[in-house]
């Protein structure tokens, strides 16, 4: 008996845990099926996308950019005028200097040798012309009475004017050594800041050897080769912006050399800084130009295009359903590049006037894909034509431009 009630027991107990699996099958496959239904109608729900329409322009502006170089309005590599030992630097290499200080020095000891004995050979000739000019008195008192010749009054006027040649002679060279004296002292031409030292003191350097370099402070240019199209755009006195960096300030054309470079076919702008807004000489520098440029094409967003094959590239757009207002499929349509900024594209191809042009992300998106779309207006900003081109030009290289 008492295995009859275990069976049924062990009977129940299976039969209860089975229940419970099949119950829980139930829910879980409810569940599935569930979820499956309402992908299916997220699936079937369009996405909304942006678009914007395609406008036909015959020109657009293109802002180019052109490098070049800041230097000081005035720089000079100071020399001495004589040769001679540098006994004293006074400076180094960042020093400000005020126009008139002093450099260098070379040794004056010759120098003050030779000053001493002229002075000394100008007293001599003083003594001697003094004596010349009583006897010259002497022997015209006795030619007046009779006493003495013609020529022993002509040889002492000779022997006088003789002298009198003698000292302004000794006088000029007294000034020569003077004035080397003063060359003998380095001095600023003028106010600036002292970027280079060649040599160090006890060197002795030639007339003419470079011994420190200065550039101006105050006044900065900036020196930028342009191609020869934009001769005649560029006049003197056209302020332009010009860019180093996160630095930017205007500069205004002070000259236009016209003699052409052979090897970039560029000429060389001078462009005055009126305001540096920290510039440093030397560095790089570059100059923003607008052309506008006539070619036919449709501005596109930069994040409306995608990649297609042989080198083109595709814009999608939406085509309008005729039967459900704001609803539309997906279609592509190859585009060439030609000029490229910021944040739009200008292009060319099968794009037309007046497609809806994806604005964003056309990478969610497949062709045939059914979209709700609506409608946006491209950026002012960028409608202005203001953006800059990516990438520096050198010389006649130019920015923005084909890629």
């Amino acid at each position: 008996m008492k295995r009859v009630f275990g069976f049924l027991v062990g009977v129940l107990t299976r039969f209860t845990a089975l229940t419970a699996m099949l119950a829980a099958a139930f829910v879980f496959g409810s569940v599935l099926v569930t979820v499956r239904s309402q992908e299916r109608v997220l699936d079937e729900i369009p996405r909304v996308v942006s678009v914007e329409e395609a406008v036909l322009q015959d020109t657009y502006v293109a802002t180019r950019k052109f490098a070049g170089r800041i230097v000081a309005g005035q720089v000079s590599d100071v020399a001495f005028e004589l040769p001679g030992e540098i006994v004293e630097i006074a400076v180094t290499e960042g020093d400000r200097v005020e126009k008139g200080a002093m450099l260098a020095r070379q040794d004056e000891v010759q120098l003050n040798n030779r000053k001493d004995e002229l002075v000394a050979r100008r007293s001599e000739i003083s003594a001697q012309l003094k004596r010349a000019e009583n006897d010259l008195r002497r022997t015209s008192d006795l030619a007046g009475k009779g006493f003495s010749t013609e020529q022993a009054l002509d040889q002492a006027r000779a022997d006088r004017d003789g002298l009198r040649a003698q000292l302004r002679q000794t006088d000029a060279a007294i000034a020569t050594v003077e004035e080397d004296l003063a060359d003998s002292v380095l001095a600023a031409p003028f106010a600036g800041e002292v970027v280079r030292r060649y040599v160090d003191e006890g060197t002795i350097v030639q007339a003419g050897q470079a011994v420190i370099r200065i550039n101006e402070t105050g006044v900065l240019e900036a020196q930028i080769g342009v191609p020869t199209t934009f001769r005649r755009r560029i006049q003197v006195g056209d302020a332009y912006e010009l860019s180093s960096g996160d630095l930017v300030a205007e500069g205004v054309v002070t000259g236009l050399v016209s003699d052409v470079n052979t090897g970039t076919r560029t000429l060389l702008v001078i462009l005055e800084i009126p305001k540096d807004p920290g510039f440093v000489p030397r560095d790089l520098v570059r100059l923003s130009l607008r052309e506008e440029i006539r070619e036919r094409g449709i501005w596109t967003p930069a994040q409306a295009l995608n990649e297609s094959i042989r080198g083109l590239w595709s814009v999608y757009i939406v085509e309008p359903d005729a039967e459900a207002d704001g609803y539309g499929v997906i279609r592509r349509k190859d585009v060439e590049i030609i000029h490229i900024e910021e944040s739009r594209i200008f292009v060319r191809g099968t794009l037309e006037p007046g497609d809806l042009m994806v604005a964003a992300g056309a990478f969610r998106f497949v062709p045939g894909q059914r979209v709700q779309f609506v409608a946006t207006a491209m950026d002012d900003a960028n409608a202005s034509g203001l953006a800059f081109a990516d990438g520096d030009a050198e010389g006649a290289n130019v920015e923005g431009d084909r890629p």
